[in-house]
């Protein structure tokens, strides 16, 4: 009786020219947010946190999402909401932190969580509730296999910048590596090349080893 009264009332209620409230809408709200939080935590935290750790790409890839989610959900009614979604989806999608630039994987997840967030918000009575659970789920399985399928190849690799130059001459390649070896305390097997500094006498390689249990590598 007393949710009767405030439903009606608020269709008579403005605050900052907006109604009170909206019960129908704000249950499809609620229900769709919680629908859209939970394909989005799938990828961001079991497929990507739970492997790297990376708490900090774990904390954009949610809230990017949300963020996303929540603007193309409470302005859907606009018209032009498909091209702004699309605008509002390329501008995240060439994000770049102004000290370090994104990772191609962890830009990916961006992508991904982004693209869930924008199809969940905007789909409409033309797309059916089978539908949009079998895209979400194509997209988390695919992701998933190609993760198992990386996780094969146990050859990791990682950029460095090394101080030697005098080692990266091509008969001296077997005593870069030994160096490399004794000095990250695992077997490099391979190194390549990039740019050379011989002002400041560095250079900057990509080192190739065997994946190592209970140490941890950045992606480069």
């Amino acid at each position: 009786m007393v949710l009767n009264l405030i439903i009606e009332s608020s269709e008579f209620t403005k605050i900052f020219g907006l109604d009170f409230f909206h019960a129908e809408d704000f249950i499809h709200l609620v229900t769709r947010f919680g629908y859209n939080l939970f394909w989005v935590f799938i990828p961001s935290y079991f497929l990507y946190f739970k492997k790297r750790g990376d708490k900090e790409y774990f904390f954009t890839f949610m809230i990017a999402s949300i963020v996303v989610f929540q603007i193309c959900m409470l302005l859907g009614t606009v018209s032009l909401r498909i091209g702004f979604a699309l605008g509002l989806f390329a501008i995240f999608g060439i994000l770049r932190y102004r000290t370090n630039p994104i990772p191609p994987r962890e830009m990916t997840y961006l992508f991904m969580v982004i693209g869930m967030s924008v199809k969940n918000a905007l789909a409409n009575e033309n797309i059916s509730m089978a539908e949009l659970i079998v895209t979400d789920l194509i997209i988390i399985v695919v992701a998933f296999s190609i993760e198992l399928y990386l996780d094969n190849f146990k050859l990791l690799r990682k950029r460095i910048v090394y101080d030697r130059t005098d080692l990266i001459k091509p008969e001296k390649y077997d005593e870069l590596l030994k160096d490399l070896s004794n000095r990250f305390g695992i077997n490099i097997e391979k190194a390549d090349i990039g740019p050379v500094d011989l002002i400041r006498d560095k250079v900057e390689l990509i080192i190739y080893f065997q994946k190592v249990e209970g140490i941890r590598f950045f992606d480069s």
